[in-house]
């Protein structure tokens, strides 16, 4: 019997994604007591929830057969919508988009200089205030707009059996180009979450921001390259596996069981690094919205796609590749 198709397996799986769902629940309410600022809440609820969404999406994966494509296509999505979220969360934290402009300018250093090979994509430097904002967050917002742009393509060359996922290195296939894609725009993404960090890092202490982010680029980003690596294994047979390994959608459901069983151990190390909201918590206010309204309110895209509106809308896209160029031609002229 093929253990990673048992009945045995299916049921630890089940066991581990009911422990890691009914842990975030349970964090998820603590928050709504504890943490008292609704657009706070609102972020913190929607990173929560990514590890029940992982866990229940695998399981469901692990169950139907030939169904990864379609369900790793879904959690991107969802992917990206935590890690802006994220952002949103660290600028709401510092005050809001003004205060944490006014609070970098006054910064002592007036640029902050890009390491290779980041140096030769968006320039050698940054200038501290709005251009350096605006690059961290149009860093963390191009990762909202290409992964749904490559899940959908996903879906589509699957349907059209033009993906080649099970010969990843076809150039006459999408695969190999979706998988070049999101692997540069996730390292744009961690960069600038990295950047933001290194320059506010005083200002983000209180948050104990290294733990948040630890837990949540692992869980992202960590089981991204793992589902890679499984299956060039079980393409290339780098490694001897059983025969069974050998068969692609066979080890895209090991994969999901994988992550079902992985997925219990995240949300306790969520519960760790988020705990129940306190750093959040105002005494002077009170939580008044129902579990079901807080979930709902997180579960709703809306604000982060009026806030990537906003950011095409007002030019600032435009305006920082303009001071980017501006910049160039100042070292020129120094030159």
């Amino acid at each position: 019997v093929d253990a990673m198709s048992s009945e045995a397996s299916a049921r630890v799986a089940l066991v581990c994604v009911m422990f890691a769902v009914l842990l975030t629940l349970c964090q998820i309410r603590l928050q709504i007591m504890w943490n008292s600022n609704p657009k706070m809440r609102k972020h913190v609820i929607r990173i929560l929830l990514m590890v029940p969404i992982y866990a229940v999406q695998s399981y469901i994966a692990l169950l139907l057969k030939d169904s990864f494509v379609y369900f790793d296509a879904l959690r991107e999505c969802y992917e990206a919508v935590v890690i802006y979220s994220f952002v949103l969360l660290l600028v709401g934290y510092l005050g809001g988009e003004r205060h944490l402009v006014y609070v970098l300018e006054l910064k002592p250093a007036e640029y902050v200089k890009h390491p290779f090979p980041f140096n030769y994509c968006v320039g050698d430097r940054v200038r501290l205030g709005k251009d350096y904002f605006q690059f961290t967050k149009i860093g963390a917002l191009q990762y909202v707009v290409l992964k749904p742009l490559t899940a959908i393509a996903s879906f589509i060359l699957s349907a059209t059996g033009t993906l080649g996922e099970t010969d990843p290195f076809r150039f006459d296939r999408g695969y190999l180009y979706i998988v070049t894609i999101n692997s540069i725009s996730q390292a744009l993404a961690i960069y600038c979450l990295l950047l933001f960090y290194t320059v506010m890092r005083t200002e983000l202490q209180p948050l104990d921001f290294v733990s948040k982010a630890i837990v949540l680029k692992t869980v992202i980003f960590f089981t991204y390259w793992q589902s890679i690596t499984f299956r060039l294994i079980a393409l290339t047979n780098i490694i001897p596996l059983p025969r069974s390994a050998e068969n692609y959608d066979t080890m895209s459901r090991f994969i999901d069981l994988i992550l079902c069983v992985e997925m219990a151990g995240f949300a306790i190390a969520q519960w760790v690094a988020w705990g129940k909201g306190s750093e959040f918590f105002n005494p002077d206010e009170k939580v008044c919205e129902p579990y079901g309204a807080s979930v709902w309110a997180a579960l709703n895209p809306k604000d982060l796609w009026e806030d990537a509106k906003d950011a095409v809308e007002t030019g600032e896209v435009k305006r920082l590749l303009n001071s980017r160029d501006q910049r160039q031609n100042v070292d020129l002229v120094d030159l």
